[in-house]
């Protein structure tokens, strides 16, 4: 699962946002984050964006030509983001275990998290574009 998510976070960097993707140092402090469920079959494993500001502004900048997002509309850009990069790894999963079920989750807004983070994670990934931090992590 988590080399699905990988590509489908490469894949959403490079086609439909048309930047670089390159692995990150640094996590820093304050995110905006996002919960998103992807089941395969009967189990639940659930996935956490977090996102600088900084990253989503560079995101919307990106698709919406915008640049200084109300908290609205982060809440709205980080779920959508959130479910393309899950929505594209449930594809590739489904491609690669068609005898396996996947679903989705609707994507839930957590708000601004600070590091450390409420949950633990068991798997982080840290990434950064145009040299601003986002990260991906599994419970």
């Amino acid at each position: 699962m988590k080399k699905a998510v990988i590509q489908a976070t490469e894949n959403f960097c490079s086609t439909i946002l048309y930047l670089s993707l390159q692995n990150g140092k640094h996590k820093g402090r304050n995110f905006y984050g996002a919960a998103i469920s992807l089941y395969e079959n009967e189990t639940e494993h659930t996935w956490y964006l977090f996102f600088k500001r900084n990253t989503l502004n560079a995101i919307a900048k990106n698709l919406l030509l915008e640049d200084n997002l109300c908290e609205d509309d982060l809440d709205d850009l980080l779920k959508e983001v959130s479910n393309q990069i899950l929505g594209s790894a449930k594809v590739l999963l489904e491609e690669r275990n068609p005898h396996l079920h996947y679903q989705l989750s609707v994507p839930e807004f957590m708000g601004n998290v600070s590091e450390p983070f409420p949950i633990k994670l068991e798997e982080c990934l840290l990434y950064k574009i145009k040299n601003r931090t986002f990260i991906i992590g599994k419970q």
